[in-house]
């Protein structure tokens, strides 16, 4: 799966960074510290996420500079992107 920025009715982002089983790594975008939270596809779409053509490593890069910090393992996961180390291409499609 490659890194994919997703935006909800809300106006909220988030860039879903990789996969843990079934489950989704995703980065929100909010006040407090940054984290990898896993999720299921049924939860993002219940929260109305659909996805955006934002580039994913624009978006790390972004990402990386929030003014509440970051943890390291959502650290890690943005500098991949924001290196570009990832295609491009977005694969990730809601149900």
């Amino acid at each position: 799966m490659q890194p994919t920025v997703i935006i909800n009715q809300h106006r909220n982002t988030a860039i879903i960074a990789g996969t843990s089983g079934k489950k989704l790594l995703v980065i929100k975008l909010g006040k407090g510290k940054l984290t990898v939270t896993a999720v299921t596809l049924q939860q993002i779409n219940a929260q109305g996420y659909t996805v955006s053509d934002y580039s994913p490593a624009l978006a790390a890069q972004s990402y990386l500079q929030h003014g509440a910090g970051v943890t390291e393992k959502a650290r890690k996961f943005l500098e991949k992107i924001a290196a570009g180390e990832f295609s491009s291409g977005l694969t990730f499609t809601p149900q």
